[in-house]
């Protein structure tokens, strides 16, 4: 609390001072280092400046702030005024929060240095570089591996978009994207992602860790949901309706209903009673970060002997058993979320090739058996 108030304002709310403007009408006025100043239009001691002094003293209005005094830096028709003009619409970067958040930090990796830039000076070439240099593989200032050809191929699909807002606000004729080089990925340079979980890894798993414990619940969970990270480690009992989950996927909104397997509701009613809204826990009480689930599995996993194990191979695995028993892409969908084919080709190139050669060849020849050629007559020729 501020010792040197005024006695006129000795009684008012922290940083709210009391004036009289130029037509000797009382004004009241919020003041407070690194917030912007404001007047308040309710009358004192009412609702409504209750609810006006909360959202002057926000941290939403440092970041209004913010944005006003970036507003003012930009120079108009600069690639700085086009990624401010771009962000202000969410929906813009994705259809989720975590899918906003990370395209925002791809455009504001790009945009670094480059603010005063004006867009139509941007040209296919300097694309062409920019997405070239993505696709060096390093690491950043943090200790974190950056670049490579998915990041190369992420990069330019998000600077097409971001140009394409350019264009259709009229600062530019042409998307400088549609000229660029697509990114190519060579036979070596093409990654098979996260490891698979085979059945022999997960029957390692559940022999290292029994029903009753925190890291059995934490596998079962992924297994028999399918579903991302961010998703699955939020489940709870509130999720379930008529014996199933009706899970709101935070990628892309879908909303899913999943019947409970009986292995997962095994490990469910193995656990100590509890009144966490999630059915994971850190030891703290609380829920789990996704970082930090994904570090913490980890280390589970390598205790059980299985290094080469992760939480998303488990999605993997899924669609790998799947994929094995034969089940169309749309009943894959269904389980998973997935919304293209494409994606479903990603997740299931880990299925048994040799399983489903064996089974391919069985059904042929039971037709040819059902359905003999018809042989010439020997007398005939």
């Amino acid at each position: 609390m501020n010792k040197r108030r005024s006695k006129s304002n000795r009684f008012l709310p922290e940083y709210v001072s009391r004036f009289k403007d130029r037509h000797g009408k009382e004004r009241l006025r919020f003041r407070r280092k690194g917030y912007p100043s404001q007047y308040f239009t309710a009358p004192l001691g009412t609702e409504a400046f209750r609810e006006e002094y909360h959202r002057f003293n926000s941290a939403e209005a440092i970041a209004e702030a913010v944005e006003t005094a970036r507003a003012a830096r930009c120079t108009p028709g600069s690639i700085g005024d086009l990624l401010r003009r771009y962000v202000a619409v969410p929906e813009r970067l994705g259809p989720s929060a975590v899918t906003q958040i990370k395209v925002r930090n791809i455009l504001e990796r790009f945009a670094e240095g480059r603010d005063e830039r004006p867009v139509k000076g941007i040209r296919f070439e300097h694309i062409d570089a920019i997405v070239a240099k993505a696709r060096v593989k390093g690491v950043d200032a943090k200790g974190r591996k950056v670049g490579g050809v998915e990041a190369a191929r992420k990069l330019r699909k998000e600077l097409r978009r971001f140009f394409t807002f350019a264009r259709k606000l009229g600062w530019i004729n042409v998307n400088p994207v549609d000229d660029s080089q697509p990114v190519k990925v060579s036979p070596n340079e093409r990654s098979t992602g996260f490891y698979t979980w085979t059945e022999e890894d997960i029957t390692k798993y559940r022999s290292h860790w029994p029903l009753g414990s925190k890291q059995r619940l934490a596998m079962e969970l992924m297994l028999w949901t399918d579903q991302r990270k961010v998703d699955a480690i939020h489940l709870g009992r509130q999720h379930v309706r008529n014996g199933k989950f009706a899970i709101r996927q935070s990628k892309t909104g879908k909303l899913l209903t999943l019947p409970i397997a009986p292995p997962l509701a095994a490990a469910i009613e193995a656990m100590p009673a509890s009144d966490a809204l999630c059915f994971l826990i850190t030891e703290w009480g609380r829920p789990f970060s996704i970082k930090g689930f994904g570090g913490w599995f980890r280390e589970q996993c390598d205790a059980a002997g299985l290094p080469q194990c992760t939480a998303h191979g488990l999605r993997k695995a899924t669609m790998r058993r799947m994929a094995e028993l034969e089940m169309p892409n749309k009943t894959m969908k269904s389980v998973s979320g997935h919304s293209k084919d494409d994606e479903v080709a990603r997740y299931t190139e880990a299925a048994n090739q040799e399983r489903l050669a064996d089974g391919a060849i069985k059904r042929l020849v039971e037709w040819e058996m059902s359905n003999p050629v018809p042989r010439l007559d020997a007398n005939e020729g």
